[in-house]
């Protein structure tokens, strides 16, 4: 793997079959089958089991309800709780069919999609714009960037790399599946950028907490958050246009969704923060209609504005000493 062009290396590694990670091959021989379900089926097997998982993840529970809270404070206390067991819900159904993108066909694939806003992408391809597809963190992230790779759209990501080397590998492997370009996050932005001019399209996540020395503090739903402002510096560095796109999984009709808005214009301006909290209301405006789809278990508003602490720490000390 060339130090200039760190592309995440796909090659399988002997070291794989040590019996450490047998488990971890179990359960992907698992989602593989489960590919095969019908989906109806397979929905309302992982739906059974939102009751268990709202019991016993207490921690990921207690950060999302305090996402929700703070993004909705007019929600009531059973609000807060319908919305996400509806969150839970989704990503257990999102994760249990997650074996279809390596084991199914490209046209079922394609077919288990309804698009929302194709307009706006096909005005941008016939113009021959580059496009960042500006992304939030929803369940069906995954399936909404290999979506678009299978319809033969050049793309690159950046994605941390999980914990677990094999399931890493599985699950990179699968975003690559299409042609998609995967690239360490760590390695920095200088390959995207390059890739970006060369005319492939930039599928990017904007919405984590990178921490308060990369940040700009601007709302999102209201609440200050710490918000990167590297959108903006990429549309000036590769003259991309931005497209807002949410990929959702539709609990009731059992199928993927992807919504997409008009390309944001004018973007950038002159004003680095007006710009940064633009791209949050973007986010917003997304999830207006699905904001039980969101992954409300990360956290997004760690860094507050006028304390180090982070903002769930002292309700995980609480949870942890019960």
């Amino acid at each position: 793997m060339a130090v200039a062009d760190p592309v995440y290396d796909l090659t399988f590694k002997r070291h794989y079959l040590h019996p450490k990670y047998w488990p971890t091959w179990l359960a992907i021989a698992a989602l593989w089958l489960l590919a095969w379900l019908p989906v109806r089926a397979r929905d309302a097997f992982a739906g059974a089991f939102t009751p268990l998982l709202m019991r016993l993840a207490k921690k990921p529970c207690y950060i999302a309800r305090t996402n929700i809270k703070l993004c909705f404070p007019a929600l009531t206390a059973s609000q807060v709780d319908a919305m996400l067991a509806h969150s839970i819900r989704a990503g257990l159904m999102t994760f249990i069919s997650y074996g279809e993108w390596t084991a199914r066909s490209k046209s079922y694939l394609q077919g288990r999609f309804k698009v929302h806003g194709q307009a706006h992408l096909d005005a941008c391809l016939a113009a021959d714009e580059k496009i960042i597809f500006m992304i939030p963190h929803t369940w069906a992230i995954d399936a909404g960037g290999l979506y678009l790779t299978s319809l033969g759209l050049p793309m690159c990501t950046m994605m941390h790399s999980a914990k677990n080397e094999v399931f890493d590998w599985f699950i990179n492997r699968q975003r690559a599946r299409f042609n998609g370009i995967v690239y360490e996050r760590d390695a920095g932005i200088k390959a995207v950028i390059k890739t970006i001019r060369s005319g492939k399209h930039f599928f990017y996540l904007p919405d984590q907490d990178h921490g308060r020395e990369a940040s700009l503090f601007v709302p999102f739903f209201g609440e200050p958050k710490a918000t990167l402002p590297a959108l903006p510096k990429l549309v000036k560095l590769t003259g991309a246009k931005v497209i807002p796109v949410l990929s959702v999984y539709n609990t009731e009709l059992h199928r993927y969704e992807l919504v997409i808005r008009p390309a944001m214009a004018p973007y950038p301006t002159s004003d680095l923060t007006a710009d940064t909290r633009a791209m949050n209301a973007e986010i917003e405006a997304l999830l207006t209609e699905w904001p039980e789809q969101y992954m409300w278990f990360l956290k997004y508003f760690q860094t507050q504005v006028d304390t180090e602490e982070g903002r769930y720490e002292a309700g995980i000390r609480a949870i942890r000493k019960r």
